[in-house]
């Protein structure tokens, strides 16, 4: 008996003395493949309901266990920042960049790298799950970027309610509001995106919205913003879309001009009804059955 537990004290000793060898390695080694590799063996063997953490060149992130988006930032470090970064460079300098405004923060993986980098000044941040937005804001302490940050525990639509949250297994970036109390929903509250926006315009602020289909719930509640044609980044996702989609982009139609398909080759198109439509076909035809738009 007390040979086994020798054995098992010693076996656990070795264990450990090798991970810490191979963490070592891993934070000196200029291998990106085994350092991806190591990092993939790490997040696949940790328990579920743990907490992660994650540091990239002075980005720190908090992450969940068995979470899709968690998993992009834990083993490949980033996850739609690129998308950001596109829509910035397209804006160039007639945008001063002073307010980012992230609808649908999840846990901070493109608005915390946009502040830390200094893309932009301040950030204004919506996350509607309770359990994302706990590590939102904890990812945003732990960033220090504290000071430049409004955070708020809110869903953005057309109206204040309370609205019911899908909530979606292993993938909390997917979580999507219903119309009606569903298995698996969380009860969130909203607010209308014009209560947030009286001191921006167009050449100061960009609106990065990922809402999972629903986009033009939150364009009906922003028709003072979009009257100021603030450029907005936004997930065209065709099969999240209700039958009534293409009525609620009336006023944007109106106030912006053109649209850029920030997953195609950057090209300046017209943003009209007939070009939106077209797009919804296109993309509804292809394997990945969503882009990124980006409308000025």
């Amino acid at each position: 008996m007390f040979y086994t537990k020798y054995l098992k004290k010693r076996y656990y000793r070795i264990i450990e003395s090798l991970i810490k060898k191979i963490l070592i390695y891993k934070n000196n080694s200029k291998n990106s493949t085994l350092q991806k590799t190591i990092r993939s063996a790490i997040y696949y063997t940790t328990e579920k309901n743990e907490i992660l953490f994650s540091n990239n060149k002075d980005i720190k992130y908090l992450l969940g266990s068995r979470d899709w988006i968690s998993k992009k930032l834990f083993i490949d470090k980033s996850f739609d920042y690129r998308i950001l970064t596109k829509a910035i460079k397209l804006l160039g300098k007639k945008n001063s960049k002073l307010t980012l405004i992230n609808i649908g923060a999840h846990i901070g993986s493109t608005a915390i790298p946009a502040i830390k980098k200094n893309n932009f000044k301040n950030l204004i941040a919506f996350e509607p799950t309770k359990k994302n937005f706990r590590l939102l804001k904890a990812n945003i302490f732990l960033n220090e970027i504290d000071d430049r940050v409004q955070a708020y525990n809110l869903a953005i639509s057309n109206k204040k309610a309370n609205l019911h949250l899908g909530t979606t297994k292993g993938n909390t970036g997917g979580n999507r509001i219903l119309r009606n109390k569903q298995k698996n929903t969380e009860i969130v509250k909203s607010d209308i995106l014009d209560n947030y926006t009286y001191n921006l315009n167009k050449n100061n602020s960009l609106i990065f919205i990922d809402a999972e289909g629903h986009e033009p719930n939150i364009f009906l509640g922003a028709k003072k913003t979009i009257k100021k044609k603030i450029p907005i980044v936004f997930e065209f996702y065709p099969t999240l879309l209700d039958k009534s989609w293409i009525k609620n982009y009336d006023l944007v139609f109106k106030n912006y001009r053109f649209f850029y398909n920030l997953h195609g080759k950057n090209r300046k198109e017209k943003f009209n009804k007939e070009n939106l439509i077209a797009l919804f076909n296109k993309v509804n035809s292809m394997e990945k059955k969503y882009t990124d738009l980006m409308i000025v």
